[in-house]
């Protein structure tokens, strides 16, 4: 095969040798899923909560925290409980920490039966996604 048969991408103007523009859409074309890629890793996303999922608990949790990939505005964000099985647990008013604004808590005014609990939680990031999530912790106290 000559460089005179490659044909000329349309990507490039015809000043560059057919082999260059070949090269360079193909350098192009592969880098556009990296780049979105990458655009998708920025956006927001739960860092640590407490309980941590999946952790078993000695004693009652007094709150539940998350910690988030960015700043969040309490608007619209939402942070619930419930008793493995689907049974809501009233928590407190959902608020952000005062000396971190990428973490949310809500108080557990009550305490909390052995058991499985999973934690839901809904907020939107500021490119204006909806972003939410879930996890799981299991309380265990001795009897």
């Amino acid at each position: 095969m000559s460089l005179r048969s490659l044909r000329r991408p349309a990507c490039l103007p015809g000043f560059f040798p057919a082999r260059l523009r070949t090269v360079a859409c193909a350098v192009v074309v592969m880098s556009v899923p990296a780049l979105a890629s990458g655009a998708i890793m920025r956006h927001l996303k739960l860092v640590r909560s407490s309980p941590t999922a999946n952790a078993v608990l000695a004693t009652s949790p007094e709150k539940i925290t998350i910690e988030l990939s960015e700043a969040v505005e309490l608007t619209g964000a939402k942070l619930s409980l419930a008793k493995e099985g689907g049974a809501p647990v009233p928590l407190g008013a959902l608020r952000r920490e005062p000396t971190a604004a990428k973490v949310l808590r809500a108080d557990v005014p009550s305490t909390l039966a052995n058991g499985g609990y999973v934690v839901s939680w809904r907020t939107m990031s500021k490119d204006g996604h909806v972003v939410k999530g879930t996890f799981a912790f299991r309380v265990t106290v001795a009897k």
